[in-house]
């Protein structure tokens, strides 16, 4: 059983799109919720719908609506919120992000920076996050290689990929 929480953070729906294809092939998932960064919003409140997601210390475990009476686009999907509200853990968390150097990294990134039970990892996709899913134990480094050998493994040109299983 996985030991840690993941959070999929990224630009518009991709988060939220990419939880429900992981769950599309790995059945429901309890502990991962998707945290999308909208265009109205601002590094500083995606922020704090990232931590919310996170779950920080002497935070409460609460995702924030589609929007608030600010603007904020700053969203979850309401099945987010509930699997973020279910776990009262504050244990090791992973940040799969879908764009180094995009805002979900880099604030993502400064958060880790501060917390060391958070783990970010940039370039996420399909074949990583379902890793990620499955994944028994512990968030250790281990798991954490194998997550970006898995990421990079699911990057192939067909005819290349072809050729190399032909050989």
């Amino acid at each position: 059983m996985r030991s840690f929480r993941i959070v999929i953070a990224g630009h518009g729906a991709f988060p939220a799109a990419l939880l429900a294809s992981t769950e599309m092939i790995c059945g429901p998932l309890a502990d991962i919720v998707a945290a999308g960064i909208e265009p109205t919003d601002t590094p500083d409140r995606y922020a704090e719908a990232l931590r919310a997601a996170i779950g920080r210390d002497g935070a409460p475990d609460h995702v924030p609506a589609q929007s608030d009476a600010a603007g904020s686009g700053a969203s979850l999907p309401a099945e987010a919120g509930r699997t973020a509200r279910s776990s009262t853990r504050k244990g090791r968390v992973l940040v799969l992000c879908d764009l180094l150097g995009g805002t979900p990294f880099n604030v993502a990134s400064a958060i880790s920076r501060r917390s060391p039970r958070i783990v970010c990892i940039s370039g996420v996709n399909l074949a990583m996050a379902v890793e990620a899913a499955l994944a028994d134990g512990d968030l250790d480094d281990a798991l954490v290689e194998r997550l970006l050998a898995t990421g990079r493994d699911a990057i192939v040109e067909t005819e290349r990929h072809r050729a190399q299983r032909a050989s």
